[in-house]
């Protein structure tokens, strides 16, 4: 059975969007601000993190126009480079990237629930420490599971009726966002005076280093900007739309996170905000009064539910796609008969995200999605390079290109380097949950799961035989090529 292409652009680009505007724009900043106080190098961040979202969706998209199967980084990896590689994408997915991403948007609900109904309610039953990480067990997590279930029981009834809630989400949540740069900038107590007294750029060494360390949960707030090659088999016209909806969605995205982090830089000074996990609701109530924060509260909540559903909408595919080639259980390629949704890869991530759900802080999950994420993605920017040396032809341009895939590349060697030095127990789970990935490629190879169906044809003409080059992947193992044949 093969995904019906049910996507339009605007569905794409409200997909996108959803994806990354999530918790880490009403979270991040006060991170940001415990590592350098100076909100000129704050907004700085927030810019450079926009222009690597962008650098790397192209990317992403350059490779998503050659192959628009679902499963993303999974399927561009395993033609690139081999099936262990790409199993290693899929298998981060599963175990890091978007179970910890529902997670930690299912965790930021909860207690963004709690603040605006009582405080008193998020409490905990249990909680331990293990290398490095505290779980634990309490009104949050519960709550954060529920809201992770109730959004897979959505997503069962098909993509149709997901992406129609999808997109009131996002409606609501554009103007929602449009609406507070509008009164902010209009209405709002802003100063100026909260940058005038710190340096416009780094002048030293480790100020440099200072905004190095701001760069990585910037990042976190600007994943999902690869959302649209994880569902690439439902979009219309994917030779046109995938592009379109990345340089959209990552343009809007990128302006829209720099103008509201400059109401929040330039709503208290920086000792005020630094640290505070909820800087939204803090800064809306020094812009337009305390008697506000209730209603932007409730708006937060509506995100962050947004980002949600998102995250399982993609997530789903991705285990989709690597049980339809045999690398994970069987079960997980089956789609419904009616609804024609991956409903048995719905149900096992909604599992695995509860699990993610019982990490206590909201940080360690930020960080452990983050070095997990520029592991792969620093792998995958790549593969539209190793596609032009084979000859695959798209009319896709990146512009810019290949300059601005290098210097992605570049820059995530930098801040995985900077995210080991400073966040070693978090990375160091993200790193190990890579490593993971060998021993269960084996399993699965050893265990005789090996699809031999071939995937569905791309939408665009097959290329000339004498400009098709072997694929780089071990003999007999099943590949999605340019025609749509296997090898």
């Amino acid at each position: 059975m093969k995904l019906s292409r049910s996507l339009n652009l605007y569905d794409s680009i409200s997909l996108m969007f959803s994806s990354m505007v999530g918790p880490g724009v009403f979270i991040t900043t006060g991170y940001i601000l415990s590592q350098t106080p100076n909100p000129n190098l704050v907004l700085l961040c927030w810019i450079l993190g926009g222009l690597l979202a962008v650098a790397g969706a192209m990317s992403y998209a350059k490779s998503a126009s050659i192959f628009p199967f679902a499963g993303g980084d999974y399927v561009y990896l395993k033609e690139a480079y081999s099936p262990i590689v790409a199993f290693s994408s899929g298998w981060l997915a599963l175990s890091v990237n978007f179970s910890a991403s529902i997670s930690l948007s299912a965790i930021a609900f909860s207690k963004t629930l709690f603040s605006l109904l009582d405080p008193s309610w998020d409490v905990y039953f249990f909680e331990a420490k293990f290398l490095g990480i505290t779980f634990s067990i309490g009104s949050a997590q519960l709550l954060g599971m529920s809201a992770i279930l109730f959004f897979t029981i959505v997503n069962f009834f098909g993509i149709a009726i997901a992406s129609r809630i999808q997109n009131l989400f996002t409606t609501l949540k554009i103007l929602g966002l449009a609406l507070f740069v509008i009164l902010g900038f209009t209405f709002g107590n802003y100063n100026l005076d909260h940058f005038t007294s710190f340096p416009l750029l780094p002048k030293e060494p480790k100020e440099w280093g200072f905004l190095l360390a701001g760069v990585i949960p910037v990042t976190f707030s600007y994943l999902g900007w690869n959302m649209i090659t994880y569902v690439a088999e439902e979009v219309k016209k994917p030779e046109k739309n995938i592009y379109k909806a990345v340089l959209i969605s990552c343009t809007l995205v990128t302006l829209l996170y720099v103008l509201i982090n400059f109401l929040y830089l330039s709503s208290a000074p920086s000792s005020v905000l630094t640290g505070d996990e909820k800087i939204g609701v803090t800064a809306a109530g020094f812009l337009f009064g305390k008697e506000v924060t209730y209603l932007v509260t409730a708006f937060i909540c509506w995100v962050f539910m947004g980002g949600i559903s998102a995250y399982i909408i993609g997530g789903s595919r991705i285990y989709f796609a690597m049980a339809r080639d045999g690398y994970f259980f069987p079960s997980m390629s089956k789609l419904h008969p009616k609804y024609e949704s991956p409903y048995m890869s719905l149900a096992f991530q909604c599992g695995y995200a509860c699990l993610f759900s019982l990490v206590k802080e909201i940080e360690s999950l930020l960080y452990l999605i983050t070095c997990s994420t520029l592991l792969l993605a620093t792998i995958t920017a790549y593969t539209p390079i190793i596609f032009e040396k084979r000859n695959f032809i798209t009319t896709f341009k990146i512009p810019g290109y290949p300059y601005s895939t290098y210097l992605y590349i570049a820059s995530n060697i930098v801040i995985i380097a900077v995210l080991v030095w400073s966040k070693p127990a978090e990375a160091l789970w993200g790193i190990g949950f890579t490593l993971l990935s060998v021993p269960m490629y084996f399993y699965f190879k050893s265990a005789k799961r090996i699809s031999a169906s071939p995937l569905p044809p791309p939408v665009f003409d097959p290329l000339p035989a004498d400009r098709q080059i072997s694929s780089l992947l071990p003999e007999n193992e099943p590949v999605p090529l340019a025609g749509g044949e296997r090898r």
